[in-house]
């Protein structure tokens, strides 16, 4: 199959399933950095301890007098089960399919990449590379709820050139430009809806995987009252992607309309259909400050806002579909994160943080699905830099992520489902 072959229902149901892996909320990644995390990514935007800065504030860029590195990677360990239950669960049991799925999110590493140049004292410029959204989930391909279990996956990158102007020394403006790859895989299998159409419980009812590029842009605010108290406001623009290429189904080409077949795509025989599905990655917007209350001590908030209620549905069309192929509501609520942290300067080498923060999920209760098995969730996080050098530092952090266990209803099964996350994050940062 070619990378053409996926429709809005891959990329969609991809990204869904990054919810299962608990980052930041639904299939959204906070992952920019590895300093913020150790900060649970307080203040972001009004900080400036390295180009990182970059991922989250252009007007940051104004900070610096010299040009500036950035990369590294935050690994991410997620721990999430599934548990069938009620009859279908019962039925699937009594056919000895798997009604259990332990650690369906897979394990990731999120790179980043940022660097700023001074151009003189009043204009700056500087590219990062890094992923807003992303990740993938797993459930055996035999699985009983099969029809909404499945492999989901979602990669995305974003090269993002910006450029910042110092209009004066308390304010300053930037702007950058969002050039984002999208690469997704859908797979979903009969499970124990195979019962009575010929097929087995590893017969794939779709198979989708493509890719495409969306475009968008970003703006952000940098006030300095004085050198201790900075504000920042930041705002990324959504990125609408169009996923064009194949549709096929194992399903007999049937009306999707049987008791166990609600929300699938339509059966096709295997035959691939030509297709698309339009797919929106939320706008972000941002509040943060920094307050250095203590020379070795400094404060850190921040408010993020996501534009979720831009996901309301999955549907993929085709003409070789005589209605949609595949429709699913989300009806995803716009949502918040909340954040606060403190940095240590310990001495002239290590820098100590520790940091706070919530996550409300914009999924309301009665769409929760497996394949975005998202929930609130609490960051718990220490991290530290080390000073190997006046320009070169080093940065490691560790964060634990809390999420409740919640009850899962998706067409006729039921399931419990919960987890939490672990993140370890390095990077180096060089300034010339």
């Amino acid at each position: 199959m070619s990378k053409k072959t996926l429709k809005l229902s891959v990329l969609a149901a991809s990204i869904a399933v990054v919810a299962g892996q608990a980052h930041s909320a639904a299939f959204q990644l906070a992952e920019q950095n590895t300093t913020g995390l150790g900060r649970a990514y307080a203040g972001e935007g009004a900080i400036g301890d390295n180009a990182s800065v970059l991922g989250r504030n252009p007007a940051a860029m104004t900070l610096f007098d010299r040009p500036a590195l950035s990369t590294g990677a935050v690994y991410i360990n997620p721990e999430v089960d599934v548990d069938g239950q009620g009859a279908t669960a019962q039925a699937g049991k009594a056919a000895g399919l798997p009604t259990h799925s332990n650690d369906i999110a897979d394990d990731a590493v999120v790179p980043f990449f940022y660097y700023v140049q001074p151009i003189n004292e009043q204009w700056f410029a500087g590219l990062g590379i890094f992923t807003n959204y992303g990740l993938s989930t797993t459930f055996q391909d035999d699985h009983y709820a099969g029809p909404v279990a499945g492999k989901t996956a979602l990669t995305t990158i974003n090269i993002n050139p910006n450029i910042a102007f110092k209009a004066n020394e308390h304010l300053s403006l930037g702007a950058g430009f969002n050039a984002v790859y999208a690469d997704a895989e859908l797979i979903r299998h009969s499970g124990i809806a195979a019962s009575g159409l010929g097929l087995q419980p590893t017969s794939e009812f779709v198979r989708l995987a493509g890719d495409d590029w969306g475009y968008g842009w970003n703006i952000g605010i940098l006030l300095e009252a004085d050198e201790s108290n900075r504000w920042a406001l930041t705002y990324r623009s959504e990125v609408d992607l169009t996923l064009e290429g194949d549709y096929s189904s194992d399903l007999p080409q049937l009306p999707n309309n049987g008791p166990l077949m609600q929300g699938l795509p339509v059966g096709t025989g295997g035959v691939k259909k030509p297709g698309k599905l339009d797919l929106t990655l939320p706008a972000i917007a941002e509040l943060s400050g920094f307050h250095q209350v203590r020379p070795d001590w400094a404060l850190h908030y921040g408010i993020m806002w996501t534009e979720w209620s831009s996901f309301q549905e999955l549907k993929a069309v085709s003409n070789g579909c005589s209605t949609d192929c595949f429709q699913k509501d989300e009806k995803f609520k716009n949502s918040w994160r909340v954040s606060m942290g403190a940095t240590h300067q310990l001495d002239d080498k290590w820098t100590l943080r520790g940091g706070l923060a919530y996550d409300k999920s914009p999924v309301p209760e009665e769409y929760r699905s497996i394949s975005i098995p998202d929930v609130d969730r609490t960051w718990y996080t220490l991290g530290a830099t080390y000073a190997y050098s006046q320009n070169l530092s080093f940065d490691a952090a560790f964060a634990f992520l809390d999420g409740k266990r919640v009850d899962v209803k998706e067409s006729n099964y039921e399931f419990t489902s919960g987890g939490d996350a672990y993140l370890l994050g390095l990077q180096m940062n060089y300034r010339f």
